[in-house]
């Protein structure tokens, strides 16, 4: 313990001696350390730690709101390079089996998470996944299972989620696979 002291504060000399008069210590709680801030009141501290933590909800909130509009502008984005390339009749339709033979290993059924539709549509280089889901933590188990699995697959790929209006939720992944 005295080498892991040592360790800790930097310096090879021993921790000073903690006072073992009540009076003593008490004195030592009140009084500043030289060169730190003075002590503050209970009060003032909760008032400090609530601005403290209304303003990191909102730097949280602000960052949330960010995330969610560079997710819908790279889904905006791959949806319109999706949608404009031409099909490849060779190339799609095998990939598209691999992609629904991904979805359907033993590992989806074991954890329970299987889509109550879910439709694979590959064209010249990238695939668009659509899956419906009862539950938002069917969907979340759903993509976290379906994304570890699918690898070099789908190497890159941009997921979005909705909630739909009967609480079901709706899954789109949009993923380059050559």
């Amino acid at each position: 313990m005295v080498i892991g002291t040592i360790a800790m504060r930097g310096r090879n000399e021993p921790a000073p001696a903690i006072a073992a008069d009540p009076a003593a210590s008490d004195i030592a709680r009140t009084v500043p350390a030289p060169g730190g801030p003075p002590p503050r009141s209970p009060v003032a501290a909760r008032a400090s730690s609530g601005a403290q933590l209304a303003a990191h909800v909102e730097r949280r909130a602000q960052r949330r709101d960010e995330h969610i509009a560079r997710t819908a502008a790279l889904k905006k984005q791959s949806a319109e390079r999706f949608a404009a390339e031409q099909v490849d009749p060779a190339w799609a339709p095998q990939k598209e089996a691999e992609l629904a033979g991904i979805a359907g290993q033993p590992g989806f059924a074991t954890a329970g998470v299987k889509p109550t539709s879910l439709d694979m549509d590959c064209k010249s280089s990238m695939c668009r996944i659509d899956g419906q889901f009862a539950s938002n933590g069917e969907a979340e188990d759903w993509i976290l299972i379906y994304m570890s699995s699918v690898g070099s697959a789908l190497p890159s790929s941009v997921v979005s989620r909705t909630q739909n209006p009967d609480g079901s939720t709706r899954v789109e992944i949009y993923g380059r696979a050559r």
